[in-house]
């Protein structure tokens, strides 16, 4: 892919609506070589250059040159600024899905290695891409999010899972409800085994290929200091 589009900030139109996002490049990108690609969504009020600015939930300064990066950016629906993914009439999924085309046409990547990861409203559509979109993504990691509903759902992904025990913007029992689908659709068991870091679990039984990994943590609605490391870890596994 001689010729691809270098790191920067770009625009698609996607159901008459104008779309943006950035992508970053390893530095010594390598168009003959099939690359990770991690998208990672912003929270509500966020913004794809926020994302952008913290190495994509920290994940871009451990990828060693490894990962192609995605973040997209939400529509301001009301006029106040609350970019979000409410995925109205399922415009942010087909925006998601259009932005996947637009970086195959570009770059080199590895289609079995697709991932997503967001916190709070990030979190929200990473799961509800892991559903909608399963047949594609590999493994997703929401960070104090909720959902997905059940409806329209495709496809499997292993799912790395956090919350804060304190959480009152998203509550705790909504990411419950995120875990206990995934554990559903992996087909895990309730058997439960410590796993790295401290304090998260991993679920026993799960299909081949697809764990389902959960970490509590104490504190309310913030990203754990833990989340890039074991993010990374998670996904560098497969």
């Amino acid at each position: 892919m001689t010729g691809s589009p270098a790191s920067g900030t770009y625009r698609i139109e996607v159901g008459g609506l104008e779309r943006e996002f950035n992508i970053k490049l390893p530095a010594n990108y390598d168009p003959s070589m099939p690359y990770r690609l991690i998208f990672a969504w912003h929270w509500l009020t966020g913004t794809a250059a926020r994302v952008q600015s913290a190495g994509y939930y920290g994940l871009e300064s451990r990828s060693a040159g490894t990962t192609i990066f995605a973040a997209g950016q939400g529509l301001d629906s009301n006029g106040d600024m609350e970019y979000g993914w409410p995925d109205t009439g399922g415009r942010d999924v087909a925006f998601a899905r259009a932005l996947l085309d637009w970086i195959r046409t570009r770059y080199c990547i590895d289609s079995e290695r697709i991932f997503s990861t967001g916190w709070s409203y990030g979190g929200m559509f990473s799961n509800r891409l892991g559903c909608q979109m399963g047949d594609v993504f590999r493994a997703i990691a929401p960070m104090s999010g909720s959902g997905p509903s059940r409806s329209g759902c495709v496809g499997q992904v292993a799912a790395w899972i956090a919350h804060g025990d304190t959480d009152s913007t998203v509550s705790l029992g909504s990411g419950q409800g995120s875990r206990d689908y995934w554990l559903g659709t992996n087909h895990c068991t309730m058997t439960t085994m410590p796993t790295e870091p401290s304090p998260c679990v991993a679920y026993q039984g799960c299909d081949a290929g697809h764990p389902v990994h959960w970490c509590v943590f104490p504190g309310g609605h913030t990203q754990p200091s833990f989340g890039s490391a074991a993010i990374w870890s998670f996904f560098s596994q497969f």
